[in-house]
């Protein structure tokens, strides 16, 4: 970030948008796998929740924040290469997004929304949500050394991830 984004602010590389989508991915993957060793599946099947109560639990208590967070973030950009407005049928609302490396938003805006007469803009911060998660980890690890039952879900997914087979297309 400082050798290279800040660099060439207002230039012709001005902040790198598909590098910081390209960490949003991996922040994002990276939510998905602690997701299933925390509940000891790592199927697609319920997978949009399963991340969703991960973040819950451990990321942010902003419930509408995560599912915005892992709908745009995590299966709209890794399915069509960049995040998708999502459209709210209950209130007619968009769901925008207002992504920075971190410091061009203040701390305090980062993961909550601003509204408009149309939208709902998450706002947040790479490197804030990067922070996010490190706290999380920590509190996610704390837990596992605690837990046996997390401790076994754990194990579930670490013979699972180490067993897949290849398939002849």
């Amino acid at each position: 970030y400082s050798t290279l984004v800040l660099p060439h602010w207002g230039g012709e590389l001005h902040g790198f948008p598909h590098t910081l989508y390209g960490y949003m991915m991996d922040l994002f993957a990276r939510i998905d796998l602690l997701s299933a060793y925390w509940k000891g599946d790592a199927s697609s099947q319920g997978q949009t929740l399963r991340m969703i109560e991960f973040m819950d639990e451990y990321l942010s208590p902003n419930h509408e924040a995560n599912s915005v967070a892992v709908q745009m973030w995590r299966h709209k950009l890794m399915h069509t290469s960049e995040p998708r407005f999502l459209h709210d049928d209950r209130t007619g609302k968009i769901y925008r997004w207002l992504l920075h490396w971190g410091e061009h938003l203040p701390s305090d805006q980062h993961y909550t929304f601003a509204e408009t007469s149309d939208s709902r803009i998450l706002n947040i911060g790479l490197m804030y949500l990067i922070a996010n998660l490190k706290n999380g980890i920590e509190t996610y690890l704390a837990n596992l050394s605690a837990s046996s039952a997390l401790q076994g879900n754990y194990e579930k997914v670490q013979v699972e991830l180490a067993s897949y087979k290849f398939r002849v297309y």
